[in-house]
């Protein structure tokens, strides 16, 4: 474990798991940290150091839901009755949502055992649960919309399609960098990309699925669907605050460096994702364009490094270049 006392992590610092009890570890909430703090590894929520953080267990567990919840008869009966284009499209969203839920679920078992905060434990511990849902329900979604002769190809297009196969192997060799090699550049690459999946890349993707609930198509696809975001979009919120606080933790860390470094991140995935949902619509479904869709994921992109307190990579980019996109993503939220 590294020692609290020393100056500051450093980017090429290795990190180390918490142990199960570590009986020699402090217990003074003062000298918390989010990561690499000497931590006894006990739940101890008496008293809160990082409370914005805690918050949003409370937020998590109110807003809990199931995908049986919803109705999928009307869905089904669209799906049959939209375009062979639309219905492509869905079942690639449905593919890489399948895909992109799992990441999350498995990156968020790898980078737990590194918090020494039990406040970020526990939130963690929540957002595993509510993974979990998302993927139930996207379950839910496929059996209750596509047909059961085409669910076992949809399963299988992140190895037969090319496009998907190729994302998906870049985006799971990212994340693996940290699990091969816990050092601190690598957590930090991590918490980036995981943040981007959950700001760019699913909104980026849910958007041409909403695109078909304006028309009316695919009710209960949408509110499944939304509540994913909804969900997501508090999971950033916890990921940003616990990257913030290990900035704050670690002054050394913000340099030139580190943003140099996760800037030409963002953009790479930013170039990344756009081509992806170029492939996802081939240009024809209605209601969205090409220009649209890369203007809509670079904005999401620029949202993502505000969060960082990070100037944007876009600048020319700004508004809703999907206008309609909040009012059809936004969902009542406690």
């Amino acid at each position: 474990m590294i020692n609290p006392a020393e100056s500051g992590l450093t980017l090429q610092q290795r990190l180390s798991k918490t142990s199960l009890f570590n009986e020699l570890g402090d217990r003074w909430v003062s000298r918390r940290k989010v990561i690499a703090g000497s931590n006894t590894n006990l739940m101890e929520l008496g008293e809160i150091k990082y409370q914005e953080i805690y918050d949003y267990y409370a937020k998590i567990i109110a807003n809990s839901w199931t995908g049986e919840q919803f109705s999928l008869t009307k869905d089904e009966k669209d799906y049959s009755q939209i375009s062979e284009v639309e219905r492509k499209t869905v079942e690639r969203v449905l593919a890489s949502l399948v895909f992109l839920e799992s990441e999350l679920l498995d990156n968020y078992y790898v980078i737990v055992p590194y918090f020494t905060a039990p406040e970020c434990t526990l939130v963690a511990s929540a957002m595993i649960a509510q993974t979990a849902n998302h993927a139930n329900a996207l379950s839910n979604a496929v059996r209750g919309v596509v047909a059961q002769q085409e669910r076992d190809p949809l399963y299988n297009s992140w190895r037969t399609i090319e496009n998907m196969r190729e994302r998906n192997k870049l985006i799971n060799n990212r994340l693996l960098e940290f699990t091969n090699k816990p050092l601190v550049i690598n957590f930090l690459d991590d918490l980036v990309l995981t943040i981007f999946i959950q700001v760019v890349m699913i909104p980026s993707e849910l958007s041409l699925i909403y695109s078909l609930t304006r028309r009316g198509r695919m009710p209960g696809t949408f509110e499944i669907l939304r509540r994913i975001q909804r969900d997501l979009d508090v999971h950033s919120k916890v990921f940003t605050s616990i990257y913030l606080k290990l900035i704050e933790e670690n002054p050394a860390l913000n340099s030139t460096e580190l943003k140099e470094h996760l800037l030409k991140l963002t953009r790479d995935l930013t170039n990344l994702e756009t081509d992806f949902t170029q492939f996802l619509t081939e240009g024809m479904v209605p209601g969205l364009n090409n220009l649209m869709i890369a203007k809509f994921t670079q904005a999401q992109a620029n949202k993502l490094l505000r969060l960082l307190s990070m100037d944007p990579l876009f600048p020319g980019v700004g508004g809703q270049p999907i206008p309609w996109f909040e009012s059809y993503s936004e969902i009542r939220t406690r």
